[in-house]
């Protein structure tokens, strides 16, 4: 169900729903939720495209994960968010581009495994009762499997972390909001913009978001 659609307009006055329908279908977003995204989705992957740190595909690859018509997710799976204001909806972590996302990620893992390749050294030299010392020979290793392992592990266990894809459900399918992060504290402005686009865009929205209100 869908409501009024919303044109895109440059501070110059120019139409730009043609281009930003051209970036839509380049990307793959028409064809993996043909109907089913708001403009602020769409202007949050031209954005983030123009500006250098989002790469579209990833959120892409999340959406048709989640559609059922690509490869499962490495991510951490869906949840529904539990208090305001987004209360109601879901949301879907994709990966950034950037060294920033990757730190996130290598945090986690070294927190969530700790360094394996390391302990079982120590437990060994316990067992067999030597003193042992990190040689030069060692560090290789120490890093591979604190880096490229963790990093494994984490994908294997789904827990791979990154920024939000906001989404509502509705009548059994997903309708695509927009792109978002974990800061609390930028959601009071992100919900005023989803009142003011989203829902004017699918008009089942404003009783979902009231509903979820109420619980």
């Amino acid at each position: 169900m869908t409501g009024e659609k919303v044109v895109l307009v440059s501070p110059t006055g120019e139409d730009m729903s043609a281009e930003l329908a051209t970036f839509v279908k380049a990307i793959g977003l028409e064809r993996a939720a043909p109907g089913r995204y708001s403009l602020l989705l769409s202007l949050g992957l031209f954005g983030g495209h123009l500006a250098g740190r989002l790469n579209p595909a990833k959120v892409i690859r999340e959406i048709e994960a989640l559609e059922g018509v690509g490869a499962p997710s490495r991510l951490k799976p869906p949840i529904q968010n539990r208090h305001p204001p987004l209360k109601g909806l879901w949301h879907k972590h994709h990966l950034q581009d950037g060294l920033g996302s990757l730190a996130k990620n290598l945090r986690r893992s070294l927190h969530k495994y700790g360094m394996p390749y390391l302990e079982q050294q120590i437990q060994e030299a316990e067992r067999l009762g030597e003193e042992r010392y990190i040689t030069p020979d060692m560090v290789g290793a120490l890093v591979d499997d604190a880096v490229l392992g963790n990093l494994r592990r984490l994908s294997e266990d789904r827990s791979i972390t990154g920024e939000w894809l906001l989404y509502a459900k509705y009548e059994g399918k997903n309708y695509y909001l927009c792109l978002t992060s974990h800061d609390a504290s930028q959601h009071d402005e992100l919900r005023k913009q989803i009142d003011l686009v989203c829902c004017r865009e699918f008009s089942f929205l404003t009783d979902l978001l009231s509903d979820a209100s109420r619980d």
